[in-house]
């Protein structure tokens, strides 16, 4: 009688011990499917948010890039060619220009840094505005970043 109270016993613990793995196995089934949905939700309305931000992004590099070409093509009526030749860039504006450019500098000063370059400063003004230009696309690039990082996800991006 004891043997079959003890097998009775145990066939019971192990119903027990099963029933109480194929509820945890079905909880965190359900668990991963109710996160996955939660995920498909959250990234449907993230891209729907995502394609409002680039469609502004887009937007402001080209009023940027538009800008930076009409003011590269108003130079020669700013700075004209008797402007280029009245004041010819020194060879030292060129270096330290360069090296700027190169988030280096420019080594040791030369006694041809005064000298005139071949760089006139229709040019100059040309490089630089196209640098700026592109200063200004890259940090409407980081604006947009930002709209997408701070922008809760069911909020619309702002303007």
């Amino acid at each position: 009688m004891a043997g079959i109270l003890a097998a009775l016993l145990i066939a019971a613990l192990a119903v027990i011990a099963w029933q109480r793995h194929e509820t945890t196995s079905l909880s965190s089934r359900l668990t991963k499917a109710e996160a996955n949905t939660f995920a498909a939700l959250f990234d449907a309305s993230a891209m729907r948010r995502d394609v409002k931000i680039v469609t502004q992004y887009v937007d402001r590099v080209r009023v940027v890039h538009d800008t930076t070409q009409t003011l590269q093509r108003e130079i020669p009526t700013y700075v004209t060619p008797a402007t280029d030749r009245a004041f010819p860039l020194p060879r030292g504006f060129v270096r330290v220009h360069d090296a700027a450019a190169t988030h280096g500098l420019p080594g040791p000063a030369r006694d041809t840094d005064a000298q005139a370059s071949d760089i006139t400063a229709s040019r100059a003004a040309d490089v630089i505005a196209a640098n700026y230009g592109t200063c200004l696309e890259i940090r409407e690039q980081l604006n947009a970043v930002l709209d997408r990082l701070e922008a809760p996800p069911n909020s619309e991006p702002t303007p």
